[in-house]
């Protein structure tokens, strides 16, 4: 087999492709659509938590999950909190980050900084806001120190793992690898989410907003990325 003149791998050239590519006027509307979603359902929920149904359902899930859940589920929950934890995202983050620095992919070195620390810091601002307290009706792991509401995991299974996958799929010639990736992504996060609610660390409407928060962070930050390339390629036009 021949040598690649340019001296760049298949990863690397398709990152020149994607780096200079702007999204379809469908594709902008689906993300402003998700957006406006994730946001109404993260005020909804941040509304209507304290007030039945919906403490009714918190309530009696994190009471059924005290008395009625095997043990074995607990430790098969263990993992995906990992995951979605400062262990697992940080991991994540800085693999991908090395590869970025060394491709110089800066918009996409920010755009992955936006959504992994970006959505930490909202997370951490929007917890001391509510101040909701956890669940204290069992854990099996130790309670954390912060709030309870948003779910930072949850947050993160979108927001940080949305953005990982993006920036994974756009360097990947096969649809098939593609859509792997998505699915693996679309599990996790499920999981992730799902994980907190077995380990009773959060209540059911504190994972259901961190999903709409991480979502609707997700896409502002794909519309922002999309607007700066969009920019730079008007400039060299």
């Amino acid at each position: 087999m021949g040598s690649d003149p340019t001296g760049l791998t298949p990863f690397s050239r398709n990152h020149l492709r994607s780096d200079t590519t702007v999204l379809t006027p469908y594709s902008i509307r689906v993300l402003w659509a998700l957006l406006v979603a994730g946001a109404i359902g993260f005020v909804v929920l941040a509304m209507a938590y304290e007030r039945d149904p919906l403490a009714a359902i918190d309530r009696e899930v994190a009471e059924w999950v005290a008395t009625n859940l095997p043990s074995w589920a607990e430790w098969l929950a263990r993992p995906p909190s990992w995951l979605g934890g400062w262990i697992g995202i940080t991991a994540i983050g800085i693999v991908l980050g090395v590869v970025l620095v060394r491709e110089r992919a800066w918009v996409d070195y920010w755009f992955l900084l936006a959504t992994f620390a970006g959505s930490a810091i909202a997370v951490a601002l929007l917890k001391a806001w509510f101040d909701r307290p956890r669940p204290e009706l069992g854990s099996a792991v130790e309670l954390p120190s912060s709030a309870s509401f948003p779910s930072g995991h949850a947050t993160a299974a979108v927001a940080s793992l949305g953005a990982a996958s993006v920036l994974v799929t756009e360097r990947l010639d096969s649809p098939r690898a593609r859509v792997w990736v998505w699915g693996a992504a679309i599990a996790g996060g499920l999981a992730v989410g799902l994980s907190r609610i077995v380990l009773n660390v959060h209540y059911v409407t504190d994972v259901l907003a961190g999903w709409c928060l991480g979502l609707a962070w997700l896409a502002a930050c794909l519309l922002a990325r999309d607007a700066i390339r969009s920019r730079r390629a008007e400039s060299v036009a």
